[in-house]
């Protein structure tokens, strides 16, 4: 019930942002990705309820989370990623595959993480959080988050996925916390609390999903990708060598 009611608000807002720019391809596109049927927005839900339990409103800088989130999305199922057909989260084409390749590049390199910026940067924020606020997303993109994740996982081996989860999954959920701590006000002590939960979280969370993706992929070993047997094979020497 609360994810329906947190996602209408983000259509609402994302509508109200978006309503100043034409209505060409990439908009569809970006509305496209932004709001496919998913089970949880848990990154947004993150930023709005921990602000709310201080009384703050955050929406806008829930959609700007939303954005870079997606934009990481997209970006996995392009051809030079993971070459896609279906997004695994919602199982509906890739954007790439509803649109065009340009399209989604544009989508995934551009416009969600432009649109996120000037959301974050905007004059009615308080110029204190503001810098805090901004800071956060770009932390969670950057070389210490999704583009090192991405860099490592061009060239993975076990002793690196501990350092991959805790750089994209572990990382892209903690923000939102951090952040709805800051638009709420909270001190530093409870918003390290709150991040480092949230961080132990994340790592446990991708644990399970890949323990669900190689349960689903014994039911079919046929359409496993090279990529996955090599991540199945160094998680079985793994195991032989912790006896």
């Amino acid at each position: 019930m609360l994810d329906k009611l947190i996602k209408s608000l983000l259509i609402a807002e994302t509508d109200k942002i978006l309503s100043k720019v034409s209505q060409n391809k990439h908009i569809l596109a970006m509305h496209y990705v932004l709001f496919a049927p998913t089970k949880h927005i848990i990154r947004p839900l993150l930023i709005t309820a921990l602000s709310q339990v201080f009384n703050s409103e955050a929406i806008s800088i829930a959609v700007a989370v939303k954005c870079v989130h997606t934009h990481s999305l997209i970006q996995d199922d392009l051809p030079y990623i993971d070459n896609s057909n279906n997004n695994s989260k919602n199982q509906l084409s890739c954007c790439y595959k509803k649109f065009d390749e340009a399209t989604a590049v544009l989508v995934a390199e551009d416009a969600p993480l432009t649109l996120a910026s000037e959301i974050l940067s905007s004059p009615n924020k308080d110029s204190n959080k503001r810098h805090e606020i901004i800071k956060s997303p770009s932390q969670m993109r950057g070389t210490k988050g999704m583009v090192g994740e991405q860099v490592l996982d061009s060239d993975k081996n076990f002793g690196k996925i501990k350092k991959m989860h805790l750089m994209k999954t572990a990382k892209l959920l903690a923000a939102p916390c951090k952040i709805g701590a800051i638009v709420g006000d909270t001190p530093d002590k409870q918003r390290r609390a709150l991040y480092n939960y949230r961080i132990n979280l994340g790592l446990i969370f991708q644990a399970e999903d890949d323990t669900e993706n190689y349960e689903q992929a014994l039911n079919n070993l046929s359409k496993l990708r090279g990529k996955h047997w090599s991540y199945l094979y160094d998680l079985l020497n793994q195991a032989k060598k912790d006896g």
